[in-house]
Parts: C-alpha cells; sequence; structure tokens
C-alpha cells in the first residue's frame, strides 16, 4: 500500500504541547528527521526483514490530473510497481523542487537520507565531492538498456567513467522561428530544422526591414539577451566546438579560435550586418521575449530560448501562434563541430537532464530493490507517460521512437535537439565561474569589448576560482 507523507502532515502528528514549543523559524532538519522517522515507523511502514522491505522516495510535483493532484503520476508508478513486487511498499515524500537540495542537506546531517530521489549532479543537485564520498549507489550494473540512452543523458551522471544515476527527462535550447514573419518576407524555414552560420545569416538578413517604409527597420532577424543563470547564448559557441572548461575541469577553454570566432560573428550580426535588435546582449529578458512572442508587436523573427517557452506560446493568449523550432546553426564550412573539433552528426546545444539517483545502501537486497524502482521510473514507458503528460523530453530513443509528440510538431522537432543536450560542467564554483563568463561575452555583444579580449578577459577572471576550487 502507497504511502504518501508530507511534512503537513508529519507536523501534525506532533504532540500539541511540541508543537507548542517549536519556535516559529524551526529547524528544516527537525522536520525532515521526524518525516523520515515516521515514515519507517508508521503501521505497515517498517523497513521489514528480507524478503519484505519499505524504500523511501522523494519526488517533486508535475502536471495536475483533475483534482489538481501534481503528484498522481508517481503515484501510479507507485501502486505499479508494489503491485509487481508484493514484499515491497514504498513511503513517497513529496518535495517542492525548489526545496530538494535544501531537504538533502537536512537529511544528511539527520543521517537519514532517502532511498530513492531526483536529483541530477551538479553544482545544484548532488556534487561530485558527494559523488566521490560515497553518497550515491553506481548504477552500472542496474540500468535497463544504457545504450538506448542519449549519450549527453548519459555522460551526465557518469563522473570518474561510472554512471551515478539513472536519466529520465532532458532540457535545451533551441532558437524558436515566428513563420509569419518568415512567409511575408518569402524566407524558407530550415530543412528539418538544421541550417548553417551562412543560411542562418542569409535568413537574418531577410527578415531585417522596414515594415511601414518610414525608413527605419522595424523587424529584425534576431535577438537575444545575457543574463547569469541563462544559456541562450551559448549553443552558439558549443556548436563551433568551443567548451567553457577542460573535461578534468581544471582549465578554462572559451578563449579558444572557435569561441572567439563563435562570439565575433554573433557581435558582427548586431553590429556589421545590423540584423539583430539593439537590444540584444542586453539583460531584458521581459522585453527582448515580447519583441519576438508579443502578437501585436512580432519585431524579431528568430529568437533562442530554453524550451518552456514552446509551453508558453502554445498556452498562453496574446502571443504568435504560427512558431517554428529550429536547432542552431552549425560552423561557417561544416556541419556541425563537437567539443574536440571533429565533425559530428547532430545539432549541438546545451540543457540539463535530470533523473533519480539512489543513496547508499548497506544491504544489498535493499540495494536491489530501491535500484528496480529507479530503473522503472525512468524506463520507456515512464518516459513516455512524461512526454505525454508533461511535455518532458525523453532520455531515452526508445521512448522518442513511441512518438509520444505525435501531432505537435514544435515539440516533436525540439526534442530531437534536446536529445543532445550538453550539460554545463559540474564544477562545484559553477555560478560564480559562469557569472564572469557571462559579464565578459555581454560586453562583446553590447560592443564594449572585442570578441577576443572579452572571452580572454573571462578566463583572467575564472583562473583563481579554478586555483582555489578542487573538482
Amino acid at each position: 500500500m502507497l504511502r504518501h507523507l508530507s511534512i503537513a502532515s508529519a507536523m501534525t502528528s506532533l504532540p500539541r504541547l511540541a508543537r507548542r514549543r517549536l519556535p516559529s523559524r524551526a529547524s528544516l532538519a527537525l522536520v525532515v528527521a521526524f518525516v523520515l522517522a515516521v515514515a519507517l515507523t508508521l503501521p505497515g511502514c517498517l523497513r521489514l526483514g528480507r524478503p519484505g522491505v519499505t524504500i523511501v522516495l522523494w519526488d517533486g510535483p508535475r502536471w495536475p490530473d483533475e483534482t489538481g493532484n501534481r503528484y498522481h503520476w508517481v503515484q501510479s508508478k507507485i501502486e505499479e510497481f508494489e503491485a509487481s513486487h508484493p514484499f515491497v511498499e514504498v513511503v513517497l515524500v513529496p518535495v517542492e523542487w525548489e526545496d530538494l537540495r535544501g531537504m538533502l542537506d537536512e537529511a544528511k546531517n539527520a543521517g537519514q537520507l532517502p532511498d530513492v530521489a531526483p536529483f541530477d549532479i551538479s553544482a545544484g543537485g548532488v556534487t561530485l565531492e558527494e559523488v566521490r564520498e560515497g553518497l550515491l549507489e553506481p548504477v552500472e550494473s542496474f540500468i535497463s538498456a544504457p545504450d538506448d540512452l542519449s549519450p549527453q543523458a548519459r555522460a551526465a551522471y557518469t563522473v570518474d567513467g561510472t554512471l551515478w544515476g539513472f536519466p529520465a527527462t532532458m532540457t535545451g535550447h533551441v532558437l524558436l522561428l515566428n513563420l509569419d514573419l518568415f512567409a511575408e518576407r518569402g524566407v524558407e524555414p530550415p530543412p528539418g530544422g538544421r541550417w548553417t552560420w551562412e543560411e542562418f545569416l542569409s535568413a537574418c538578413r531577410a527578415l531585417t526591414f522596414d515594415r511601414d517604409g518610414d525608413g527605419e527597420t522595424d523587424v529584425w532577424g534576431f535577438a537575444t539577451y545575457v543574463l547569469p543563470g541563462y544559456y541562450e547564448v551559448w549553443p552558439f559557441l558549443y556548436a563551433a566546438g568551443a567548451r567553457p572548461l577542460s573535461e578534468d575541469l581544471q582549465a578554462y577553454t572559451f578563449d579558444s579560435e572557435a569561441a572567439v570566432a563563435a562570439l565575433e560573428r554573433l557581435a558582427d550580426l548586431i553590429f556589421e550586418e545590423e540584423a539583430a535588435h539593439p537590444s540584444t546582449g542586453t539583460a531584458s529578458v521581459g522585453t527582448i521575449f515580447d519583441l519576438f512572442a508579443d502578437a501585436e508587436r512580432q519585431e524579431v523573427a528568430i529568437e533562442p530560448w530554453s524550451a518552456w517557452a514552446i509551453d508558453y506560446l502554445m498556452t498562453q493568449d496574446g502571443v504568435i501562434k504560427n512558431f517554428g523550432v529550429a536547432a542552431y546553426p552549425f560552423p561557417p564550412g561544416a556541419s556541425s563541430a563537437g567539443p574536440s573539433g571533429e565533425a559530428a552528426t547532430q545539432p549541438v546545444t546545451v540543457g540539463a537532464t535530470a533523473g533519480f539517483v539512489v543513496f547508499r545502501q548497506e544491504d544489498p537486497h535493499r540495494r536491489g530493490v530501491a535500484m528496480e524502482l529507479a530503473d522503472y521510473l525512468t524506463s520507456t514507458s515512464s518516459q513516455y507517460e512524461l512526454a505525454r503528460g508533461y511535455h518532458a523530453f525523453p532520455a531515452r530513443r526508445s521512448a522518442l521512437d513511441l512518438d509520444p509528440f505525435a501531432g505537435e510538431p514544435a515539440y516533436e522537432r525540439a526534442a530531437e535537439i534536446v536529445f543532445h543536450a550538453e550539460s554545463l560542467p559540474p564544477h562545484p564554483r559553477w555560478p560564480e565561474i559562469e557569472r564572469l563568463i557571462q559579464r565578459q561575452i555581454q560586453m562583446a555583444l553590447l560592443g564594449i569589448k572585442k570578441a577576443s579580449e572579452a572571452l580572454q578577459d573571462a578566463g583572467e577572471a575564472v583562473a583563481p576560482l579554478l586555483e582555489d576550487s578542487e573538482p
């Protein structure tokens, strides 16, 4: 029988006197410890000796059912799993996504880790240091059909050559196209959503025009913004084969010839070609989005966004509805380039992979059951369900082959692009490193510095962080 245990319900179980004695800002550590303690002592929820076992599962909210329940999907998966494992009980602890990392810290302090939880391996999820300290269980021997996974999704959960998680969904950046503007100017969208830089540049030129005949440009081919934590610009550099850090995370590498050339092309698009909106490079996220999406404005034809923007355009009023999706352009003279400069056959973008991890287990039997649960939650059928209900892009090719986005061409094309999204470097000081790099990229796109100077200055600013920390 599935147990659904919330912090709120756990708190109501506290003796009234104890609740009254708690200070108004009671430690989350106490709450976490109590939740897990209750999970392990409720009737029917004991950690049973073999062959029975209770597994504690954390998960976050997803799409609501007709009653507004945003945990219905994981509840149904638990029921299915328990039906096929009669001696297993799964206790669900629902956690808001933004609280996950804090909950983990408190659970570690309390010595009450969950068995399975939805974490990535990054500066904001489980860290490299925690992986190397043995917080997680390696999953290589337990995951089904690992060759079915996106190589980039697999890489996102791989540390020191070992796989530490079960990839489930992916997200990433794509180019959104205003197809009405393309039609107005007689510009053909890129076939299959793929194009070279030369084709992209030609389209941006043609889509930059004076609509009302007053001698002033009213519509531009391209626009984007630069802001810490947002990576719409970065796939242009990645597509050229550039990466911000070396594979061992020890050296800054965004000052390579490929990175400089890619950033120069973007700067030239703004200042030489004048085919990008003058707001390009600013931090004005809302303004940039409205230039593209506002049905009354439609002043920009092509903008890069994370895949959430597709949901927004599909569901909100007052925004354009006739839009398409394309990959970032491959660099000049090549169909694309991989991280080592080799020819690549797929579009390159930047994104993230989400999934489940299994925390360290002392008992082999419990370990096996926890692994089975994590594998089931990330199976082909589970990923298909998440794609259909949640528009989450699968990390398994077999789930994409089931055509979960049939009749939804924007999602379908985005899913193919995002299937190859590379995760950002999991450096422990990544937020600081990225902020310094973004500042210099912004200066280049605002015309304050040349691309070479900006990326070199970024390297000098980042160097002390790399020297003072060990990934």
